[in-house]
Parts: C-alpha cells; sequence; structure tokens
C-alpha cells in the first residue's frame, strides 16, 4: 500500500511539472464573424506575442476564409473554421483572400507588442 501512495504521489508531481513546462504555453482564441456582407468582426487591434487560434464563423452565405500572417482557414459559405497562428512582435496583417473582399474593408492589422 505504501509503495502504491508513492506512485500516485510521484503521478501526481510529475503531471505539475509538465503542466508548467513552456513548451505547453496556453492559448487564447479569439472569436471573429462575418454575418452579412463583407463586415468582419471581432479582430484585436493588438496582441501579446503567443499562440493563439482564431475561431472564424460565417452566417453570411457568401464565401470567405480568414487569412492570420501566412495560415489561412478554408473559404465557406456558412459554419465555423478555425486556425492556431504563434504571433512574434511585430506587425501582422489579416484578410479574407476572397478576391475583392479585402478590397471591400475584409483586411487589418494586428500590433504585437
Amino acid at each position: 500500500m505504501k509503495t502504491l501512495h508513492r506512485i500516485a504521489a510521484l503521478a501526481i508531481a510529475g503531471s505539475a511539472v509538465i503542466a508548467a513546462s513552456p513548451a505547453m504555453a496556453a492559448t487564447t482564441t479569439i472569436s471573429a464573424k462575418t454575418t452579412s456582407g463583407l463586415m468582419l468582426t471581432g479582430m484585436p487591434k493588438t496582441l501579446k506575442p503567443g499562440n493563439y487560434i482564431f475561431k472564424y464563423t460565417n452566417t453570411s452565405g457568401l464565401p470567405h476564409n480568414l487569412m492570420v500572417g501566412s495560415v489561412i482557414t478554408p473559404t465557406f459559405d456558412k459554419g465555423t473554421k478555425s486556425i492556431k497562428v504563434t504571433l512574434k512582435k511585430g506587425t501582422v496583417p489579416y484578410l479574407c483572400s476572397v478576391p475583392g473582399h479585402a478590397a471591400g474593408g475584409m483586411k487589418g492589422t494586428i500590433t504585437v507588442k
């Protein structure tokens, strides 16, 4: 019984070390959406360096996608798609790459500082 308690204690201690490991950095989710036309809402102006999931919801019925830096969702007309992006200090562009959509206003930049 004493051995079992030691094994359990080591397992718990081991998990705390893994959870605190820098390799397991937290990921923040950003929710953006398009509900009609060429309106893209929910994109932040500034963020800190780190790992992010951009969860993009399109209910407009028009085909859209979301590109953050060089990472892009598939183009779709209804539903939600997500991308994982690691942001470093600097400026990161975002846009919808469907022809004419960025020119229509579906674009911007995020300052990472």
